[in-house]
């Protein structure tokens, strides 16, 4: 009996080990799709959060909130959970469930991020029954911003 007690124990310790391994995996800077901008995610409370750190266009046109893109917070209240085996996923992957923010239409969103890849973050947001999902690449000083080989 004392046995099994100690083997659970080990399990629990383990998974949250794992789990808190991969929370500081997603503690970093990320490029949005299109290399538009920098997110850094980072602890506040006890939970992570995103602000902008780098914008290609400090106010875009289109947006309805006319303040300027870095700084502002767009990823709030993300809690780590673990998802289960499922779609795709043979195994638990840590998950954060939270909100994103839309500075183009000034909307904030249910949102969840998880590893796609060590260096590729899947984000979606959703309204409802509709999601929207972006894959965010992880922030290579030495490749930033990205260009091409040239001529």
């Amino acid at each position: 009996m004392k046995s099994r007690a100690v083997v659970a124990f080990v399990a629990v310790l383990s998974l949250f080990c794992s789990l808190a391994a991969q929370a500081q995996s997603f503690q970093d800077e990320w490029w949005t799709p299109g290399f538009s901008a920098r997110v850094k995610l980072a602890p506040c409370d006890d939970k992570l959060c995103g602000t902008i750190v780098w914008a290609w266009d400090e106010q875009p046109s289109g947006a309805s909130d006319k303040r300027p893109l870095v700084g502002q917070r767009i990823i709030s209240g993300m809690k780590l959970d673990a998802a289960p085996a499922g779609k795709g996923v043979a195994e638990k992957t840590a998950v954060y469930f939270g909100s994103i923010y839309n500075p183009e239409d000034s909307q904030t969103y249910k949102a969840t991020m998880r590893l796609k890849s060590p260096n590729t973050l899947l984000v979606e947001g959703c309204v409802l029954f509709i999601c929207r999902e972006q894959v965010w690449r992880r922030h290579d000083s030495l490749k930033t911003p990205p260009v091409s080989a040239g001529p």
